[in-house]
C-alpha cells in the first residue's frame, strides 16, 4: 500500500512511461514481423505486412530445414564460435593478467594498443591481401585467426577490468605456498574470471554467428553459418520472403538458447570488468 502511495502519475513520469514504451515497440515490432511473416504464403510475406495469417504455414520450417543445408552451417558456426571462444578466453586472460598486474609503461603502451582495437575499424582490402601471401583465403583456420584478432580488444577490456578487482594478497599468499606464475594463473585466478570468462564467451560467439562481411570476403559458401544460409532463399532475381523469415528464426535459436542459460553472469561481468578498465 505504501508502495502504491509512493508510485503516482505525474506528467513527467507518463511522458517517460509513453517514451520507454515506444522504445520497446521500436524492438518488438521487427521481430514479430519477422514471426508473422515466417507463416505467411510468399505473396503474403511479401506485403510485409504485421498481421497474423488466418492460416499459419508450418511447411516454411520444413523447406528451411530441407533446402538450406542447415546442418552444415550449424556445424560451421559452431566449430568456428567454439574454436574462437576458447582462444579468445585463453589469449586474452593471460594478458590482461600480465597488463593488470605489471605496472610499467610497455603494459601501459600495450592496454592501450589493444583496447585502440574497440574504435579503429578493420581494412577489408589489406587484411584480404595478406590472408591471400599467407594462404588462409577460404581456411577455417584463417577465419579463426580473423576471429579472434577482432574479439581480442574486447576480451582483454573487459578481463584487465576485471583482474584488477583480484587483490593482489590471493597472488602473495599462493606464490608464499609455492606455486609458480602458471599454477598461480590457472589454479587460482582463472577460476575467479567466471562471470567475465561467460560473458566474453556470449559476445564472441554471438559475433562469429552474426558476422557478414568475413565469412563473404575470406570463406566460401560451404563455411558459412547458419545464419547466412539466408542466401538460399533471396537471390538477385527471386526472393522468398517467408522462407527468409522463416530462416532468420532459426539462425537465431542457437544464440537464444546460449544468452537464456548465461545471461545472469553477463551483467555481473560486465559491470565487474568495465569498472577499472
Amino acid at each position: 500500500m505504501q508502495l502504491l502511495k509512493r508510485w503516482r502519475l505525474t506528467p513527467s513520469r507518463a511522458i517517460l512511461e509513453i517514451l520507454m514504451i515506444a522504445v520497446a515497440l521500436c524492438y518488438l515490432i521487427p521481430i514479430w514481423m519477422v514471426f508473422s511473416n515466417s507463416l505467411k504464403d510468399s505473396t503474403g510475406a511479401g506485403l510485409m505486412g504485421l498481421s497474423l495469417p488466418s492460416k499459419p504455414v508450418w511447411d516454411n520450417y520444413a523447406i528451411v530445414f530441407r533446402e538450406s543445408d542447415i546442418l552444415r552451417g550449424l556445424y560451421n558456426g559452431l566449430l568456428l564460435g567454439l574454436i574462437t571462444v576458447v582462444s579468445n578466453v585463453v589469449v586474452a586472460s593471460m594478458c590482461s593478467f600480465y597488463l593488470a598486474r605489471i605496472k610499467r609503461k610497455i603494459s601501459t603502451f600495450f592496454y592501450n594498443y589493444f583496447i585502440a582495437g574497440l574504435i579503429v575499424p578493420g581494412s577489408i582490402i589489406p587484411i584480404y591481401l595478406e590472408m591471400r601471401i599467407l594462404h588462409l583465403n577460404n581456411t577455417y583456420i584463417g577465419l579463426v585467426m580473423l576471429f579472434v584478432t577482432a574479439t581480442l580488444p574486447f576480451g582483454i577490456f573487459l578481463f584487465t577490468g576485471f583482474i584488477k578487482t583480484i587483490p593482489r594478497e590471493i597472488d602473495e599468499a599462493a606464490i608464499i605456498d609455492g606455486s609458480n606464475p602458471y599454477q598461480l594463473y590457472f589454479r587460482i585466478v582463472f577460476p575467479l574470471l567466471k562471470p567475465v570468462t561467460i560473458t566474453v564467451s556470449i559476445f564472441v560467439f554471438i559475433a562469429v554467428w552474426n558476422n557478414v562481411a568475413y565469412y563473404l570476403y575470406f570463406s566460401k559458401s560451404t563455411q558459412y553459418p547458419l545464419p547466412l544460409s539466408i542466401y538460399s532463399f533471396f537471390g538477385k532475381y527471386s526472393q522468398s520472403w517467408n522462407l527468409v523469415f522463416a530462416d532468420i528464426l532459426v539462425g537465431i535459436i542457437p544464440c537464444l538458447i546460449l544468452f537464456m542459460f548465461a545471461q545472469k553472469y553477463m551483467v555481473s561481468g560486465i559491470t565487474a570488468g568495465a569498472v577499472k578498465g
